[in-house]
């Protein structure tokens, strides 16, 4: 073969390779409109799901702006003692809503995740309430919602020994006892959380009610100083050692100014010169003995995880309204017309806050010694509010 004749066979090889690389398929033209079509119809959807997120997004902000926490019995000084006027502050509802918002996390805020009671194998409710938290005053709205919702209420267990924590005989005994109630029972319990599947017995659901950590034990220092607890002990045990006049009059700011034993609220520490329950984060933490120390990472972490596992609802009576609402809605069966009946008896109940004169120097001074016990009392508070979003994002509160 010639050298010009190879040439033109390789040339001719070159443009059917090029003609075979570059050629074009023809596509009908009815396929090419559907495509077409196809992409017009997922952007129109998506744009509409889009407006129709950002409507209902803006629709929560404006139902929680500040102007407007009234109308859910929320003001500056109720929501936070200590945050009057942050409104944004991540331990508010408006604060955690948009901490939430701004964080993508809203779209995981949904009843199913939050809600506990499903998880409970008894339908039997124990409420174990810590000491100084308002029990007292939800305690006629109670009687009123178990004569309403046919529930049988029962006030003492057959542990009555008030004590910080409990033996394992008497969680055993507390177990056994519970697990005997019918179901449709509201059981208040003055003990710490008992861990259920620890003594072979089917978990209950378990609810509580959390305070202010400073405010508690104000409050439960002069509740120790009323003049009926004066009265009651001198008459009724006269031959125990009194405690005299002067320490009935001693006003809070000046227990902790002179640093009295009673006021000292020192970290790590076991053992207490008067007992007044001052680890709130016991009553979740249980009854181990890590669990005692006060104001401990370890207790309170421990108590974080009981709090969000085991536990349906925490509340806080310093905000009745969005407690009531998250209590109807996720153990309906027991507190079904919660609000309407509150809101029924409002005035018939005694007020919550009672006021009490204390030094804001004291306040702070004592607040430093309770870090971590406020750590656990803002997270009760968050988990509280994101169940109450999670009911307002779904439509679920009438």
């Amino acid at each position: 073969m010639s050298l010009n004749a190879d040439r033109s066979y390789k040339m001719k090889l070159r443009d059917v390779e090029n003609a075979f690389k570059y050629r074009r398929i023809p596509y009908p033209k009815r396929s090419v409109e559907l495509i077409a079509l196809l992409a017009i119809s997922c952007t129109f959807f998506l744009f509409m799901h889009t407006n129709k997120l950002n409507s209902r997004l803006k629709e929560m902000e404006v139902k929680l702006q500040p102007s407007e926490f009234s109308a859910l019995g929320l003001t500056g000084n109720h929501i936070s003692g200590h945050d009057a006027g942050k409104h944004d502050d991540i331990n508010t509802l408006h604060g955690t809503y948009q901490y939430l918002k701004s964080t993508g996390q809203l779209i995981n805020v949904t009843t199913l995740r939050l809600n506990n009671t499903r998880r409970a194998r008894r339908r039997v409710v124990v409420f174990n309430r810590p000491t100084r938290v308002g029990t007292q005053h939800m305690f006629p709205l109670l009687r009123l919602l178990c004569e309403h919702n046919s529930v049988n209420l029962v006030l003492k267990g057959p542990v009555r020994r008030l004590s910080r924590m409990r033996t394992s005989k008497e969680e055993r005994i507390e177990t056994r006892w519970v697990s005997r109630l019918e179901n449709g029972t509201l059981y208040l319990a003055h003990g710490n959380w008992i861990n259920f599947g620890a003594y072979y017995r089917r978990k209950p659901i378990y609810i509580s009610l959390v305070r202010d950590p400073v405010e508690r034990m104000i409050d439960n220092y002069y509740q120790q100083r009323t003049l009926t607890k004066q009265m009651i002990s001198r008459n009724i045990y006269p031959g125990y050692s009194q405690h005299t006049d002067a320490w009935y009059k001693q006003s809070f700011n000046e227990c902790v100014r002179r640093a009295s034993p009673e006021c000292q609220y020192i970290e790590y520490s076991v053992k207490d010169e008067v007992k007044d329950f001052k680890r709130q984060s016991l009553f979740f933490c249980g009854n181990d003995v890590d669990c005692l120390p006060f104001n401990t990472r370890y207790g309170v972490q421990l108590a974080k995880r009981n709090v969000d596992k085991e536990y349906s609802v925490v509340g806080t009576w310093e905000q009745p309204n969005i407690t009531l609402t998250v209590l109807e809605k996720y153990v309906p069966r027991y507190f079904n017309h919660a609000r309407s009946l509150y809101s029924l008896h409002k005035q018939s109940y005694r007020n919550f806050n009672r006021g009490y004169a204390v030094d804001a120097d004291v306040r702070a001074m004592v607040r430093r010694n309770f870090s971590r016990e406020y750590d656990f009392y803002n997270f009760c508070k968050q988990r509280l509010y994101k169940q109450y979003l999670a009911l307002q994002l779904e439509k679920n509160v009438h």
